[in-house]
């Protein structure tokens, strides 16, 4: 299944690609509809094309990966070993 897809105008794109982290999009009254991260920030060392590769593997795979809670844990217990 492929995620749907938003068509921006240039615009949208532009201040998107400038970004160097998350964006927050809101609506006309300023309430938080999305946030966007672009595919391709000055920081990541990922190609859109390696992003993608990834996340066909993800649904290709399920099980393959770790929860939210099952990294949490570990992000735990390796910040209480640092102290």
């Amino acid at each position: 299944m492929t995620q749907p897809q938003i068509l921006v105008d240039a615009e949208m794109a532009k201040q998107i690609a400038a970004a160097n982290g998350p964006v927050n999009i809101v609506d006309a009254t300023g309430t938080l509809i999305a946030v966007c991260t672009p595919v391709k920030f000055p920081h990541s060392p990922y190609t859109r094309e390696e992003l993608e590769a990834a996340r066909e593997e993800a649904r290709k795979n399920p099980k393959a990966g770790k929860s939210l809670a099952e990294v949490m844990e570990h992000l735990h217990r390796a910040a209480e070993e640092r102290q």
